[in-house]
């Protein structure tokens, strides 16, 4: 036998430290780590920022959320009191959901004459 590779049991020892090209005594693979090592620490910096950029843009937008719906309530709130507080039927305003407050200030303002235009009925 003399590669070691025919009929041999035992493989012939692997070297780590440099690639299979290198020749013998070449330098471990530490330049070549660390620069990694640097590479990944600047992904998980960039990768961190993004996640706080994107937690900080979703909490902006649940704030927008909010105010939106506040805005609604009470505008629908204002046109319901502007028009005498008394729902159809003889409820008062407070007896009903949002949504349906939300449609009574639309069919008001609809019931009016917008712009010129002849009212819809």
């Amino acid at each position: 036998s003399g590669s070691g590779f025919r009929g041999s049991t035992r493989s012939p020892p692997q070297k780590l430290s440099a690639p299979p090209g290198d020749p013998p005594g070449t330098p471990p693979l530490a330049p070549v780590l660390q620069l990694l090592r640097n590479q990944l620490q600047e992904k998980d910096a960039l990768i961190r920022h993004l996640e706080s950029d994107w937690e900080r843009s979703r909490a902006q937008r649940e704030r927008e959320e909010r105010l939106l719906v506040t805005a609604w309530y009470n505008m629908g709130l204002a046109l319901q009191q502007q028009e005498g507080g008394m729902a159809p039927r003889g409820l008062p305003s407070g007896a009903q959901s949002f949504l349906a407050q939300q449609r009574l200030a639309t069919v008001a303002r609809r019931a009016r004459t917008p712009h010129g235009r002849a009212p819809s009925s």
